[in-house]
This record gives structure tokens, sequence and C-alpha cells, in this order.
């Protein structure tokens, strides 16, 4: 019996620690719920409290939400910081330089401020006044010189074709007993035929067979010998195996245009 008394004693010793933490907590509890008449009130108030905290908490989740939506990417952010201060070290970089730049000049000017600059700058706006008159002066020699050419040369040209009319006038019947539709161009320098079109095609002297080259050179002489024989100044031509490049039917031609000037 002795044993089961004293464990019933702990169990009694244990219950009674149980019941005084117990009370203690109620008492805590009661102190908290306040008085019980008030206590209905109170859970009311709560009630209203918890709604109003609740409605702010879903609210403060939308707008986590929102926020998180609009909120940038992280790494972009971080590479547009990199670079604005990339941006910035470069340009503090450059400031320096500049203001390294502007005490250089500044000794520079400080340095050269005894060395009569304005003096200089005069003289050389002077030089410069003069060069561009001088200038001016050259531009209108050069426009008078080259009007002057231009007319010189449209005299020439006139001269020119002056002079060759009368050859190709001369020329152009005995062009006809070779060829049945061709035409000379002679050449502005040395006055020889140049080009020829012939048939619609026009093509260079130089290109030309040796008989047909032969052909137009004689033909050309002879006219030039038949103007002057106009002009009352004869002058005759002499031909040493001028035709040996042409075919039999073209030098039975050739022997009639040199009978018809002949």
């Amino acid at each position: 019996a002795e044993p089961l008394k004293d464990g019933a004693d702990a169990a009694f010793v244990n219950a009674q620690t149980v019941l005084a933490e117990l009370n203690a907590a109620w008492a805590q509890v009661d102190a908290v719920l306040g008085p019980a008449e008030a206590r209905e009130e109170r859970e009311k108030s709560l009630d209203g409290a918890l709604h109003v905290l609740q409605q702010a908490a879903s609210e403060a989740a939308d707008r986590s939400l929102r926020l998180s939506a609009e909120a940038a990417d992280v790494q972009s952010a971080e590479g547009a910081l990199k670079r604005a201060r990339s941006v910035e070290l470069a340009a503090q970089n450059e400031t320096n330089a500049l203001r390294e730049k502007i005490a250089g000049l500044n000794a520079e000017i400080r340095t050269r401020s005894d060395d009569a600059v304005e003096e200089m700058h005069r003289e050389a706006v002077e030089a410069l006044s003069a060069a561009e008159a001088r200038e001016a002066a050259f531009a209108a020699e050069v426009a008078t010189l080259q009007r002057l050419s231009g007319a010189l040369e449209a005299a020439r040209s006139d001269a020119r074709e002056l002079y060759l009319r009368p050859v190709i006038t001369e020329l152009r019947p005995l062009l006809r007993l070779l060829f049945d539709d061709i035409s000379i161009v002679f050449d502005e320098k040395t006055l020889l035929p140049h080009r020829i079109l012939r048939n619609g095609q026009d093509e260079e002297v130089d290109r030309l067979s040796g008989g047909m080259r032969e052909q137009l050179s004689v033909l050309t002489r002879l006219a030039f010998a038949r103007l002057l024989a106009k002009d009352s100044r004869p002058t005759p031509v002499i031909l040493d195996d001028a035709l040996v490049y042409s075919d039999d039917d073209r030098i039975e031609k050739m022997f009639d245009a040199l009978h018809r000037q002949a």
C-alpha cells in the first residue's frame, strides 16, 4: 500500500502543478479577453479589425503581384547600371583630360601673350586680303583667257569648216564613183580623213582595209588638186604604186576617177 500511496502522492503533486499552470494560462486568457460582460462587444470589434486587416492583406497581395509584374528585370537593370557607370567613368576621364588640355592651353596663352600675337594676326589678315585681291585678279584674267580661248576655238572651227567644205564638195562626186553611201569626217587637228560613215556604220579610217585606205587617200588628194585648179593654182598629183591594194572592180572605178579629174 505504501508504494501505491507514494505514487498517488506524486500524481497528486503533478496534478496540482498542471492545475496551477492551467490556472495561470486561464488568468492570462481571462486578462486578454477582458471582463465577461464586454467580451461579446470586444469579439465584434476584433472581427471588424480582422476583416479590415484581411482586406488590407488582400490589397497588399494584389499590389505585390502588380508591382512584381511591372518590375524591371534584375539582370537588365544590372546591365543598364553597369553601362551607366561605364559612361559616367568615361565622362569623368574625358572631363579630366579636357581640364588638363585647358590648363595646357592657358599656359600656352600666357607664354605667347608677349609674342605680339595681335600684330601677327593683323599682318596675316592683311596678307590674306592681298592674296584674295590677287586671286580675284587671277580669276578675272582666267575668265578672260577662257573666253578668248573659246572664241578662238569657235573661230578655228568656223575657219576649218570653211576650209573643208569646198574639199568635201569636190570629194563627194568622186566617192560616189566607188561607194553607194559614204561620207568622210576629217580630223580637226591634222585635217586628214579620220572617220567614215558607210551604210549607217561609223568606222575609223585606221581600221579600214589597205585598199580602201589608199583609195580614200588618192581621192582626197585629187579633190584638193581640183580645188586648187579652180582657184587658178593648178597643182600636180604624183602617184607612185598608189593603188597596189585595190581589187579589180575598185581599181577600174579609181581609173574612172583619175580620168575624170585629169
